[in-house]
């Protein structure tokens, strides 16, 4: 017996690793603020940072995409989960005012099969290359007899910098009056898919032809459920030419969860346009989901959320900002609310 018997074959990961070096070798050409010394196929990256610390401090963060696979899977539709799996770990680095440097992916399945790894490390490479970051490495892990042949899962790790002036959130600035700004977001983006499924699930027991007639229509899928979720690759530069005091990643928890955050005890936000955005999926995924409750899974439409003063409103609107509401008083213990579900 040897390895491959046991169902993990070496030689191909490094075979496919070779076929997609060209792929992740340019992001290291892209990367925008530091170098990659060359060591591809060692056993850790090496970034020069070119002096881009300047005292800055280190931020690192790391997500995943989550069931999402599963339909991804369903449908044979893997060239947005890269963009999703880097989406999820930059936006959140974002959100404390940090510049990203560098991204490493974590691929785990039962049995390696380039139908579904190409696209999947190609996408993760585009991702990076749209946000001038290096693909620094990873590392790539068959578990067979531990997961089936066709099930894999991935994780993203991201390492970027933030000068102490543009830490973020200012929760000694935060006050009440001060304006709540949503972006909108691409769809779904990649949270909320458990619920998702549940829901696709029902609507084929209780109405095949409808079930049908939505996911038969393979644009309509990659469009309302598959859509790669949103980079805001924008921030960087905002964050510095405006005074912005939070920003809130909305991803599971949704608005109540993700806002509340990055606010200072004491202070409230009333969510007034919580519907500026709104995608065609939330009006399906809302006849079986209480409106709370999918305010409490889902973005739904609203991807990121920056809070600033009035004087910031300019600024905000050029980057497609909308205001959607403000902030207040807190009262009691909630401290997030909803027009048309708190209010």
């Amino acid at each position: 017996m040897d390895y491959k018997d046991a169902g993990v074959d070496t030689l191909k990961a490094q075979s496919y690793l070779k076929d997609l070096k060209t792929s992740i070798i340019a992001t290291h050409k892209k990367s925008a603020h530091g170098t990659v010394i060359d060591n591809f196929g060692g056993f850790a990256g090496i970034f020069n940072t070119r002096n881009s610390l300047k005292g800055g401090h280190l931020v690192a963060s790391t997500d995943g995409v989550g069931t999402k696979i599963e339909l991804a899977k369903q449908f044979q539709y893997f060239d947005g989960l890269g963009y999703d799996l880097v989406a999820m770990c930059i936006n959140d680095i974002y959100c404390v005012g940090a510049t990203p440097l560098f991204f490493l992916d974590y691929v785990s399945c039962g049995k390696l099969d380039q139908s579904w790894y190409y696209p999947v490390i190609q996408s993760i490479s585009g991702a990076c290359e749209k946000t001038s970051i290096a693909l620094l490495g990873g590392e790539t892990a068959e578990h067979p007899g531990v997961m089936k042949d066709d099930d894999f899962d991935l994780a993203g790790f991201i390492v970027g910098i933030v000068e102490p002036e543009f830490t973020l959130p200012r929760l000694d600035e935060i006050k009440p009056g001060d304006l709540v700004f949503g972006f909108a977001s691409s769809g779904l983006h990649s949270n909320g898919f458990s619920l998702v499924r549940k829901v696709l699930k029902k609507i084929k027991e209780e109405d095949p032809a409808y079930y049908s007639s939505l996911l038969d229509n393979r644009e309509w899928v990659l469009n309302n459920i598959l859509m790669p979720t949103r980079i805001y690759d924008f921030m960087p530069e905002l964050t510095k030419q405006s005074r912005i005091k939070a920003l809130a990643h909305i991803t599971g928890g949704g608005i109540y969860e993700n806002l509340a955050r990055v606010l200072p005890p004491g202070v409230s936000a009333i969510i007034e346009k919580p519907e500026i955005f709104s995608k065609p999926i939330y009006e399906i995924l809302g006849k079986y989901i209480a409106p709370s409750d999918m305010y409490h899974a889902f973005n739904m439409g609203i991807g990121m959320i920056a809070v600033a003063s009035e004087s910031e409103r300019n600024i905000l609107e050029k980057y497609g900002a909308e205001v959607i509401g403000k902030t207040g008083d807190a009262k009691g213990s909630q401290n997030i609310f909803i027009q048309g579900i708190d209010t």
